[in-house]
């Protein structure tokens, strides 16, 4: 069990990241480590190799010189042995050794090659004790001079700085590895969230969301996201499924009407059935269906945008005197006060609305016939024209009985009624269709409710 969670552990591009960022740190730290050692110890070295090499080039160079006698070079090295007791001179000429050694130090590399050598050191209490000198060998025409300068701290020095530099790496790999094990573990953690989310989602369960913690970091944002997704998938099948009833409830009654009408021409001989009126009924009927069903497919190519691109310059004014023209009748068949206000004269707009005029008209129309029909006979509606600082709104305003805002929202649902018996006239269509008229103009379709009645404000921008 736990060998295939450390495979699905390691198999994640977190701990892939995160070995890759340990060794970028290791890498890091070495760099920086070799810069310290270069800077102290390896300092500390250079300076004593420079001495060995200055004093070695001033005995070759007193070696050289003409003037210079075997009784003045021994002397020079005998006053150099008195002046500095970290410098060890041992010259071997004739047989005999001079300097402060008894004997001459074997294989010391001849210079300027330098080298590390040991040597026995009596205190003053006889105590033997080994010193490490760091040297040369010079070839003079006085015969060999070995010369060394007394660095003990080297060797110690160089084993803690490496000591040191072991332990701090490993620390460094074993900080990354634990905070990448940690930072892992979350990821993996959220991770499990949303694909325990998507099995509950996929097992039927849609109710399932995402927690949210108060971190607000960027797993809280893609749970945010999905949550909304979710929210909205699920809205969208109790839609298709409200829609399904719909359709099932408004197609059912003109079926069975048509159904019985059918039925009764079969099995009833009466003068009713041999005159045409009872086809003209069947066939309202049938209309009155594949009118529900044409609109509900110019919705859908409304909404997604199978119809061009509004481009044509319409006169605003025009069209809503078209509306009110054509809508005036149905308003004084109820005895309806039913006014036009067009303030487009008080003020010129400096662009023109590029709109489709035929799905434009349609859509005012929509309002406005909603408005007459939902209004109380002896009733009050006014359509309106004004310029704003987008475009052009266009107001319906009515006093009937209005719309709680509740369902300002769910009104523009495919075949929505606020009469849940469906009992009245209508298909639930229209402002779904005056909604996306819209949209497909870059325009908004407003409601506000009124105490009594409803204002539908269409606003479009002057450019789409």
């Amino acid at each position: 069990m736990w060998s295939e969670r450390f495979k699905v552990f390691t198999r994640t591009s977190i701990w892939r990241f995160t070995l890759i960022f340990t060794l970028i740190v290791l890498l890091i730290c070495t760099s920086i480590l070799a810069l310290v050692y270069q800077f102290t110890v390896g300092e500390q070295k250079r300076q004593i190799a420079q001495q060995v090499t200055i004093t070695a080039q001033g005995f070759a160079d007193l070696s050289e010189s003409s003037s210079m006698t075997a009784k003045d070079f021994k002397t020079a090295i005998q006053q150099r042995i008195k002046r500095s007791n970290a410098v060890v001179l041992v010259l071997s000429h004739d047989a005999q050794v001079i300097g402060n050694l008894n004997s001459l130090p074997q294989e010391l590399p001849e210079f300027p090659t330098l080298r590390h050598f040991p040597i026995a050191v009596v205190d003053h209490l006889g105590d033997t004790t080994v010193e490490i000198l760091l040297g040369t060998n010079l070839q003079t025409r006085f015969g060999d001079l070995s010369i060394g300068l007394f660095d003990n701290n080297y060797q110690v020095l160089e084993k803690n700085f490496i000591t040191a530099s072991i332990v701090a790496l490993i620390l460094a790999l074993v900080l990354t590895l634990i905070s990448g094990f940690l930072l892992n573990r979350r990821v993996l953690s959220r991770v499990k969230q949303i694909a325990e989310l998507t099995a509950h989602v996929k097992a039927g369960r849609l109710k399932s969301r995402l927690p949210i913690s108060t971190k607000q970091d960027e797993f809280d944002m893609i749970a945010e996201q999905i949550n909304q997704m979710l929210d909205e998938i699920d809205d969208l099948i109790g839609s298709v499924s409200q829609v399904t009833d719909n359709i099932a409830h408004d197609l059912r009654t003109p079926l069975s009407r048509i159904r019985i009408s059918v039925e009764d021409s079969i099995d009833n001989d009466s003068a009713i059935y041999q005159s045409d009126q009872w086809k003209e009924n069947l066939l309202d009927e049938i209309d009155n269906v594949i009118h529900t069903f044409n609109a509900m497919l110019e919705l859908s190519r409304l909404e997604k945008g199978v119809q061009n691109k509004p481009s044509s310059s319409v006169n605003i004014s025009t069209l809503c005197q078209d509306v009110f023209e054509l809508a005036e009748p149905l308003a004084e068949d109820k005895n309806q006060r039913f006014t036009f206000v067009d303030n487009t004269h008080q003020n010129e707009l400096g662009k023109p609305i590029f709109a489709d005029a035929n799905l434009l008209f349609r859509a005012v129309y929509n309002i406005v016939e909603n408005a007459i029909k939902y209004t109380q006979i002896q009733g009050v509606i006014s359509l309106a024209v004004n310029y704003s600082e987008i475009g052009v709104d266009i107001s319906v305003i009515d006093n009937g009985p209005g719309i709680p805002e509740a369902q300002h929202e769910a009104v523009f649902k495919r075949l929505y009624r606020l009469d849940a018996s469906r009992q009245e006239g209508g298909f639930g269509l229209g402002l779904s269709i005056v909604k996306a008229i819209a949209e497909l103009h870059s325009g908004k379709l407003l409601l506000t409710s009124l105490s009594p009645g409803l204002s539908i404000r269409l606003s479009l921008p002057q450019n789409l």
